[in-house]
């Protein structure tokens, strides 16, 4: 009996496996020789992909380093313009001033100007009043010239809106910027003008106009 079980049970598996054999359809001899061609063709692909990943790694820490410094320069340059800047408004109006950005971990996002005025807190530009902006406006772009110097300025009548008090102070500062810096302020401002070295004026005589010059220093 045990040898007749046994039989009927390889019987069963001989079936079970004919009938697999069977379902795969007829054998493909060269399905060994495609598989190693294929293979081949996987491994190139792959090597390229891997060389493509590696390649886009050293790109991505190219990227956060040029990132990294980009920043690094960026707030540099800030801080020391800040620096400055506070030290510009001090001197002027006695209070303080700072930059910062509307989002400091965004360098594209906006720059803000605060100021504090004496016995005052610190307000943002647009809460300003015109002369105040004027003066403050004046003091920012004096804080970048003091950042990165150039040979001359030219300046459209920034005193404009600013009040005696505050002319005063700005023109005492513009005379000692003038001090390394060449300046050319075109003004109506009485008080700017007597801090002049030298005046040219326009006028006009029997229809034409004429440059007057006038030096205030010897």
């Amino acid at each position: 009996l045990g040898d007749v079980y046994k039989r009927q049970e390889l019987e069963k598996s001989y079936d079970k496996v004919y009938a697999e054999l069977k379902s795969l359809g007829p054998i493909n001899f060269k399905a060994i020789e495609e598989f190693e061609k294929i293979k081949e063709e996987f491994e190139i692909l792959k090597q390229k992909f891997d060389k493509i990943v590696e390649e886009k790694r050293k790109i991505v820490e190219m990227i956060t380093e040029i990132e990294r410094k980009r920043r690094e320069v960026f707030y540099n340059t800030l801080n020391i313009v800040s620096y400055h800047f506070n030290k510009l408004f001090n001197g002027v109006v006695g209070g303080e001033a700072k930059l910062e950005l509307e989002n400091p971990e965004d360098l594209d996002s906006g720059l803000l100007i605060k100021v504090k005025f004496p016995n005052k807190g610190f307000v943002e530009l647009d809460s300003l009043s015109g002369g105040e902006k004027s003066l403050v406006s004046l003091l920012f772009l004096l804080s970048l010239q003091m950042f990165k110097p150039t040979a001359f300025y030219a300046l459209d009548e920034v005193d404009a809106a600013l009040d005696k008090i505050n002319s005063e102070r700005v023109a005492n500062l513009l005379k000692e910027i003038s001090k390394n810096t060449q300046l050319i302020v075109i003004t109506h401002n009485d008080v700017t003008i007597k801090y002049a070295d030298i005046l040219y004026g326009v006028t006009m005589e029997d229809g034409e106009s004429k440059i007057l010059t006038l030096k205030l220093w010897i």
